[in-house]
């Protein structure tokens, strides 16, 4: 996963970006407190380490996580990459949806390979 275009980098910070805004605009709505909060809450805190994760391996940057949090936003984001195929598969091929789905899906993927790396 090294060699990755500068248009596939910029494409895959967005997807992050995007993943946090929304995450940001759900939790605004929630009552605190509830277990689809706390769930939430992790995947928002996974997703900012992940995109995190990727400028630092593209800009050469340090990484200022300890062993757990990048352990755990790992596993969190293995987890959400799970639920995202079922969602792929009800898309037509070439539609938008579709094409958002597969980078963010790739950016998941790649966020999950650094962070296995930056562990080890």
């Amino acid at each position: 996963m090294e060699n990755v275009t500068q248009e596939e980098q910029q494409q895959s910070i967005e997807a992050f970006q995007s993943i946090i805004r929304k995450s940001e605009n759900a939790l605004a709505s929630m009552n605190s407190g509830s277990p689809q909060t706390k769930v939430l809450e992790k995947r928002l805190r996974a997703a900012r380490i992940g995109v995190e994760t990727l400028h630092a391996r593209w800009e050469g940057n340090h990484l200022d996580f300890s062993y757990e949090e990048l352990g755990e936003a790992k596993e969190v984001l293995e987890g959400l990459l799970l639920t995202l195929p079922p969602f792929l598969e009800k898309t037509k091929p070439g539609s938008g949806q579709r094409t958002y789905l597969e980078r963010r899906i790739k950016a998941i993927q790649m966020a999950v390979s650094f962070l296995g790396d930056s562990r080890k």
